[in-house]
This record gives structure tokens, sequence and C-alpha cells, in this order.
């Protein structure tokens, strides 16, 4: 597939969520109000940032391992069968993922893991692009992964430089 092609994935993934109010309010606006906030008020990480990201990693996970169970019993039946088994394992991995960063940063002991695992934009990113797919707003297939993977860094680096700008800019 053409980079064209993934960022016509990407773009998708971003606009999904938006084409259903219902899934905006509980799913998509507390992540995008963390990342925004948390670049634009974050310029040092500290373990208690990891704290906070690793709440907000729990919350997401927690949030769609209740929209999986709310599934019903003909979900698992069928095609959606492979599907399903993927979304629980993503939201298995964002609620450990969470509290391990939970756990790090309370412990204070690894400054370098918890550096990474301590920027908004690590999550935010992740969070954001995973949640069509997590919630069936549009379905888990490898295009999309790929999608999120290849445009990355380059997201991570949008996001660095857009939320320097608000920050110089709030001065």
């Amino acid at each position: 597939m053409p980079l064209e092609g993934h960022l016509v994935g990407l773009l998708n993934l971003l606009a999904a969520p938006f084409r259903d109010f219902g899934a905006v309010w509980l799913g998509i606006v507390p992540l995008y109000v963390s990342l925004v906030l948390g670049e634009l008020y974050r310029s040092k990480v500290s373990f208690g940032h990891a704290v906070g990201n690793g709440f907000i990693m729990l919350w997401a996970g927690v949030n769609w391992a209740m929209h999986l169970s709310n599934l019903g019993f003909f979900s698992y039946l069928g095609g959606a069968k492979d599907h399903t088994a993927v979304a629980w394992i993503v939201a298995a991995g964002a609620v450990g993922l969470g509290i391990f960063t939970i756990i790090l940063g309370f412990r204070k002991k690894d400054r370098t893991l918890c550096q990474v695992l301590g920027h908004t934009r690590f999550s935010g990113y992740f969070l954001i692009t995973l949640y069509p797919m997590q919630v069936g707003l549009v379905t888990w297939n490898w295009p999309s992964l790929e999608s999120i993977l290849i445009f990355a860094l380059p997201a991570w680096f949008f996001i660095y430089l857009v939320g320097r700008l608000l920050r110089v800019f709030m001065k």
C-alpha cells in the first residue's frame, strides 16, 4: 500500500469517532483533553506525570473492556471472533501498561522508563488511534494498524511542535 493510502487510513481512524456522537463524549474527548493539557502544561516529565498517564491508560483500557463486555454472546460467534479477541488483548494491554506505569511512578525507581511512559503523547497517540477499532467503529485490520505504526514518530513530533507553540502563545 502506498504511503498516501496509510495516511488516508490514519485520517479515517481519527475521524471515525466523530461520526457517532455517542462515541465522542465518553471515549474520545477525555483522551484529546488529556493530550492537549498534558502537552500544554507538562514541559518536564516526572514520576507524577507517569502516574497520571498510567491512570489515562488504565481508564481507556477499562472503558474498552466495558464496551467489549457489552457486545453480548453472539458477537463472539462467527467472523467477529478474531477481531474481538484482538480487541480484548489490546484492552488488557492498556490496563496492564496503565497499572505498570502507575506503580513505576509511585516507586520512583526507573527514571528512563518513566520518561517514556510519562509523556502524554506516548499514550495519547495510541489510545486515540486505537479507540475506533476498540469500540467497533472501524474493523480491526492490519492496514489500519500499519498506518498507526508508520505515522507514530511523525505524529509524536507534530504533537510536540504543537505543544511547544501553544506554550509559547500562552505566555
